[in-house]
């Protein structure tokens, strides 16, 4: 009877790291589509991309730490903002996999270089199946 609960409770009990299969496998070249709710003209209600790495990794930092004085030092100017539906093509990863290296798809910036955070990435896109779309 212990087998059997302390089984179901291995089976039944929900990704503790909150990260789904597809999220452990970024390679390069894959597409990935934004799907949570974006306005790139809504400031504060918008997923955005960064100019820079160091912009990435210092948010990044400051999330992880939750030392927004010391880290986060991002001017709003260096960041591009998302609208539902946009689409990046992962080039590479910094940072020991933290931050990612993307080419924005869709929108007035298309084909241009940015970074995304890794946990951004899993948390608010998609992966897009493997067609060749464009």
């Amino acid at each position: 009877m212990i087998k059997v609960f302390v089984l179901l409770t291995i089976l039944l009990t929900p990704n503790i790291n909150g990260h789904d299969h597809e999220a452990s496998n970024i390679e390069i070249g894959q597409k990935w589509s934004l799907e949570t709710r974006s306005n790139k003209s809504s400031i504060g209600d918008s997923e955005v991309l960064y100019f820079f790495s160091n912009d990435a990794y210092n948010t990044y930092q400051a999330r992880r730490f939750s030392d927004w004085d010391r880290f986060s030092i991002v001017d709003g100017r260096n960041l591009v903002r998302l609208n539902t539906g946009d689409r990046v093509e992962i080039l590479k990863s910094k940072y020991q996999s933290k931050i990612y290296e993307v080419k924005l798809l869709d929108g007035f910036n298309k084909n241009r270089q940015y970074y995304l955070i890794k946990e951004d990435l899993i948390n608010d896109f998609k992966l897009m199946e493997n067609k060749d779309d464009e």
